[in-house]
């Protein structure tokens, strides 16, 4: 297995960054404001995750894997990681559907009440046919 980096994004590895989202045909778009971690070798990203506010919630978005790098336990170890460091706590986020039991390994559940907010980003993503769903980590 070959051995990668996870830290806080630095200012170095913005246009890896970029790279990456490019490649893997991410369309969230980063903000200043951002927190983002990067899973990365040496001069290429290769894993990423960005938590942002909303509403004055915390939320995991686009925890993405180099697409020819998937099912090989990379996420796993991205979030991993994330969860000893406690970032994951009192979080949530908007996993496809079919991830429902990779975020339950790290502690999210499903939540039926949220703010509005995070309630109509949901309704919107499923309009757009996303099937989403939300999840919240508790400390």
């Amino acid at each position: 297995m070959e051995d990668y980096q996870i830290q806080l994004l630095c200012p170095a590895q913005k246009i890896a960054l970029s790279k990456f989202y490019k490649r893997n045909q991410y369309k969230g778009k980063l903000k200043e404001t951002d927190r983002v971690w990067v899973m990365a070798q040496p001069g290429k990203v290769v894993g990423a995750a960005r938590f942002c506010q909303q509403a004055g919630c915390r939320v995991l978005r686009g925890v993405w894997i180099e697409r020819e790098l998937r099912s090989r336990g990379l996420g796993h170890q991205l979030l991993h990681h994330l969860q000893c460091k406690g970032e994951l706590d009192d979080c949530y986020c908007f996993p496809y559907l079919h991830l429902e039991t990779f975020y339950s390994r790290y502690g999210f559940k499903k939540v039926k009440s949220a703010p509005a907010v995070l309630k109509s980003t949901l309704e919107r993503y499923n309009r757009k046919n996303a099937q989403v769903l939300l999840m919240l980590q508790q400390a």
